[in-house]
């Protein structure tokens, strides 16, 4: 997409960012009542900001995508310890269109800069599609772990 922004979020993009996630989240091919209860729970917070590194895609000054990823290497991946991509939406009128990509993308780049080993990914059925087609490598999850985990192997 042309004239895409991406940069830091700060406390004042928390209305747009939980409205790009809201707008994604509605959109899942989910029971009304499920997306009903899990906006609330997604919604990020000013310690959301705090804790985690978390970018936003604009377009024109508009906020129409969010990513966030925690650096601390607390997760064991494949290759060592790494960090954990904790969420990437983008507005459902727009997705396609390589704004998830290009935010992805920048958190890699972030994550490197940082001299993170890895990434865990934990994705949601509806964004499994997105993860493989840009060629993330699925783990084996156990019976109590999430299903849809993928990892970026960035060292």
């Amino acid at each position: 997409m042309k004239n895409l922004t991406i940069r830091s979020a700060t406390p004042s993009d928390l209305d747009k960012i939980n409205l790009v996630i809201e707008s994604a989240v509605l959109n899942w091919p989910l029971p009304n009542r499920v997306k009903r209860l899990a906006v609330p729970v997604l919604r990020y917070t000013e310690t959301d900001l705090d804790f985690f590194e978390t970018l936003v895609a604009t377009f024109k000054d508009e906020v129409i995508g969010v990513a966030a990823w925690d650096a601390a290497p607390a997760q064991s991946l494949p290759n060592g310890q790494g960090g954990l991509f904790h969420g990437l939406y983008v507005l459902p009128l727009i997705q396609g269109q390589g704004v998830g990509e290009a935010l992805m993308e920048a958190v890699f780049s972030d994550a490197r800069a940082l001299k993170t080993r890895g990434l865990l990914i934990k994705a949601q059925r509806v964004s499994r599609n997105f993860f493989e087609h840009h060629r993330m490598q699925p783990l084996a999850a156990n019976d109590n772990e999430f299903p849809w985990q993928y990892w970026k192997r960035l060292a």
